[in-house]
């Protein structure tokens, strides 16, 4: 089983987001056996898949479909031996699971120079765990030109860090998706936006990262 992670310990910033459309995209389009696993003490990965229907404990398990299985696991990765192909993990911003949580990537959403700036604490432990490292700038256009400029020329420097080549604008769309417990590709006008075509490019650049191949 291959595993990502969405990892800042910033709040804020879009790992749920990002680990909610990741594993939804795996499991509907690319058919591949998914866990999504909500670290995080909020459970919004659950309540989320779950169309807030269902009441988060710890341990809890939700079958969203025959290839989606939610389960939420608060500030620890659970000891998993279930057939799938792919976990997918969102991280509560906690410094302490830098250095526990074991994937083969790490995506990290970023949506400022203070997100970036936060992450430099836990880079040793992530870089000890030689996992990939991807940054995601999200809701980029949000300071501007010149401010998204800046926060792109900050990650390069930063070392071992992938970023990912087109940031996840500041859409309508993604923000109605959390609001529909849905995706973005099918809330009221957003299978045609561009948030909905980038949140669908990231997650494939995911899947084919981990070696999963396309549909």
């Amino acid at each position: 089983m291959r595993s990502v992670v969405f990892y800042n310990n910033k709040g804020g910033v879009g790992k749920t987001t990002f680990a909610v459309h990741c594993a939804l995209r795996a499991a509907e389009y690319h058919r591949l056996r998914t866990l999504a696993i909500g670290m995080d003490r909020q459970g919004d990965v659950f309540r989320w898949l779950s169309e807030g229907e269902m009441s988060v404990q710890d341990g809890s398990v939700y079958e969203h479909s025959p290839n989606l299985t939610a389960i939420y696991s608060p500030n620890r990765q659970p000891n998993l031996r279930l057939h799938a192909d792919l976990a997918v993990m969102d991280s509560s911003p906690s410094l302490a699971l830098a250095g526990s949580v074991r994937a083969d990537l790490v995506v990290v959403p970023v949506d400022g120079r203070l997100a970036l700036e936060d992450l430099q604490n836990a880079l040793p432990d992530l870089e000890e765990s030689r996992a990939k490292l991807l940054v995601v700038i999200n809701r980029a256009d949000a300071g501007g030109a010149r401010t998204l400029a800046a926060l792109k020329k900050a990650c390069s420097r930063v070392p071992r860090l992938t970023v990912w080549s087109s940031p996840i604008p500041d859409s309508a769309a993604i923000k109605r998706a959390a609001e529909y417990y849905r995706p973005v590709w099918e809330v009221p006008y957003g299978e045609t936006s561009a948030g909905s075509r980038l949140m669908k490019a990231l997650c494939d650049d995911i899947v084919s990262m981990l070696g999963l191949g396309g549909r």
